[in-house]
């Protein structure tokens, strides 16, 4: 989806990413073992190109929207948000998220780019509910998910396989109507 939005939140705003967002932090970012523990990224070494085309593909995809997330004193972004699978028929979507600067963990920012994209997807998308999914061992998604109003549905045991062990992944929903 080629949105031209920007949404606020207290500290920072989201934007879509553009190819020209892509710096060296974001890369090696998203290439550290610790940042990406949880990623499908952690399959492969990212560079500059790759991590283009996935913007490129987000841009032309018309199910998908990939928002870096911006602190108001940071002139690159130091995270992405991604709202994809967007079903406007079933009015519902999915997100992920990764804060890739180490020094923006623990400050609540997943949790406020979270609330605001939900929001935004109920309010201008239209949406109904939105889900994630955190493998069990990724408490920090969880808890930001939770602090974001998302509610635990359900469980999916022996599906996935996280550092070569079947784990289990959490499903969490935000829901419009509650």
């Amino acid at each position: 989806m080629n949105l031209k939005v920007k949404i606020h939140f207290d500290g920072g705003f989201l934007a879509p990413l553009k190819t020209q967002d892509v710096h060296e932090k974001y890369i090696s970012g998203l290439n550290d073992p610790l940042v990406n523990r949880y990623l499908e990224v952690r399959h492969e070494e990212q560079s500059e190109e790759s991590v283009k085309n996935f913007i490129q593909k987000n841009i032309m995809a018309s199910d998908s929207v990939l928002f870096g997330i911006w602190l108001d004193s940071q002139k690159n972004h130091c995270g992405t948000l991604r709202l994809h699978e967007i079903d406007h028929n079933k009015k519902l979507a999915h997100i992920g998220i990764c804060i890739f600067d180490k020094k923006s963990w623990g400050k609540q920012l997943g949790t406020k780019a979270i609330m605001t994209v939900t929001k935004w997807a109920f309010e201008d998308l239209g949406l109904n509910s939105v889900e994630a999914g955190a493998y069990q061992e990724n408490v920090a998604s969880q808890r930001a998910f939770l602090k974001a109003g998302y509610q635990w549905t359900k469980d999916i045991e022996d599906k996935f396989k996280l550092h070569g062990k079947i784990t289990t992944v959490k499903i969490y929903i935000a829901k419009k109507f509650e």
